[in-house]
């Protein structure tokens, strides 16, 4: 099945972080955010389900080596999200926050695939 926030019915990666002892539930964004509202619903449905996942002991199943660690929710994003998504992400935040987990975005800005015209 293929991984992104449009496929909530998958856990798109799961790692451990040495330095934080956290077990990162990492969600990928590859498109732009253009169509605001509807990236926003794929990504409440997505983090419901790994909340579902982290919360509902599924997580803890399948890794019991690490089942005292803090739940952290990653969103890698390949375009920065605007000013509507970031005000979304900082509410699920703090949402998390309350349930003793949390939410951190890392965004690799991509470079602009729009051909250059020659000067």
């Amino acid at each position: 099945m293929e991984r992104g926030i449009h496929n909530p019915e998958v856990i798109d990666e799961v790692a451990f972080d040495h330095d934080s002892d956290e077990m990162a539930l990492i969600m990928y964004a590859t498109a732009k955010w253009s169509d605001i509202d509807t990236r926003i619903a794929e990504l409440q449905n997505k983090i419901s389900k790994y909340v579902e996942f982290a919360a509902g002991g599924q997580l803890a199943e399948e890794f019991p080596d690490r089942s005292d660690c803090k739940v952290r929710f990653q969103l890698n994003c390949a375009y920065l999200p605007n000013e509507k998504m970031m005000l979304f992400l900082e509410r699920i935040n703090d949402v998390l926050t309350k349930g003793g987990m949390r939410l951190l975005v890392n965004c690799t800005e991509a470079e602009d695939e729009t051909p250059k015209k020659n000067q």
